[in-house]
């Protein structure tokens, strides 16, 4: 993470130019993160929520929250400088959406945070079940300080998987692209807890489905090379005839999608996964270097691939980018002329899969 003490004297907010005001580091109110939500009342839609640090004249550090309604999100947070005497600066590194808003559309408010030269590159994005404001308002014991937790959380995230890797460049360069949907973690804050409850995906700008974490794992695959990743998969034990849990790591992934447009009704799209993993934790008690065992991981991810494809064309949202595979094959007047949600919904998937489990060791 950039160094908090840099970020604090190098950032300045964009939002607020024009207003008056010291820039001495005791007047400012350095924005740590901010939560959009969809607010109770039309004539005002937009509810901003910011988090950002405060030292007490003991020297104590701690956290405050602000939230106004405006007609914009410029007009709400100008309405959150009314709220404080100190001057409110950009330096958010975590944007959270809360879930209403999200179906909504985030286009807009996507593009004024990127027209905002101070919302770094670094900065993340994620959808929160329920709202943010309340996600940054939520005192949790274990949890200091939310903005840096969240921050630190999405990091560690994207760091283990690819698909969750979501900043602002990423969701325009998804949106824009007419042949892939964006997706963003979703965050609960249910219980005593910030907790990750899987992946949502987008049809243009609307959130509309949430991916649970193993098909999280299954998209991630399917979406592209993957190195040091990991999955959690059960396989049935053939004499006890339960399933058991196995736990992958260290996965190193090669993927290649073919496309088949010769039929302008029934295109095919193939997805061709090669992996090797370790075997980090298995709860079951059978000798997983027997290939049979491997052609049973093999015939668990073709299933379950299948199966995620299915939901995706269902809700026509396409996080794969299986239609920038096909807008390559074509030329620029027939993509055009394709109603390609309709071609979508209609495709032929299929995936082949060679698993290679190594330091599998015997279970005794």
């Amino acid at each position: 993470m950039l160094n908090k003490i840099t970020v604090l004297f190098a950032i300045s907010s964009l939002f607020l130019t024009g207003c008056g005001g010291s820039n001495v580091i005791e007047d400012l109110a350095i924005i740590q993160s901010v939560a959009f939500d969809l607010s109770e009342t039309k004539e005002n839609p937009i509810n901003i929520t910011v988090l950002f640090p405060t030292v007490s004249k003991e020297g104590k550090f701690g956290t405050q929250t602000i939230t106004a309604n405006g007609k914009s999100s410029h007009d709400s947070f100008i309405k959150l400088q009314n709220l404080t005497n100190l001057k409110l600066v950009g330096g958010q590194n975590t944007v959270l959406f809360g879930e209403e808003l999200s179906k909504k559309g985030l286009i807009n408010i996507v593009e004024t945070l990127t027209s905002d030269p101070e919302v770094g590159t670094r900065t993340k994005f994620a959808i929160v079940e329920g709202k943010g404001e309340e996600l940054l308002k939520k005192k949790i014991p274990s949890v200091p300080d939310n903005a840096e937790y969240l921050y630190t959380f999405i990091d560690k995230l994207a760091s283990q998987n690819k698909v969750l890797n979501t900043d602002k460049y990423r969701f325009l360069r998804d949106y824009y692209d007419d042949g892939i949907d964006p997706v963003l973690p979703v965050f609960s804050y249910k219980g005593e807890n910030i907790e990750l409850i899987g992946l949502g995906t987008f049809k243009g700008d609307q959130y509309v489905k949430l991916l649970t974490l193993s098909e999280t794992q299954i998209l991630n695959l399917l979406s592209g090379d993957i190195k040091n990743g990991s999955l959690m998969m059960s396989i049935r034990d053939e004499e006890s005839g339960k399933n058991d849990q196995l736990l992958l790591s260290d996965i190193i992934s090669k993927n290649d999608k073919k496309i088949n447009t010769s039929k302008r009704k029934n295109m095919s799209a193939e997805v061709i996964l090669d992996l090797k993993g370790s075997v980090l934790e298995y709860t079951g008690k059978m000798d997983l270097s027997k290939e049979k065992y491997q052609r049973q991981l093999e015939n668990y991810l073709k299933t379950n691939s299948k199966k995620l494809f299915i939901k995706l064309q269902k809700h026509q949202t396409d996080p794969i980018g299986i239609g920038t595979l096909v807008r390559n094959h074509l030329t620029y007047e027939r993509w055009n002329k394709m109603n390609w949600n309709e071609v979508y919904s209609n495709l032929n998937f299929k995936v082949k899969v060679n698993v290679d489990l190594v330091n599998t060791g015997k279970s005794k």
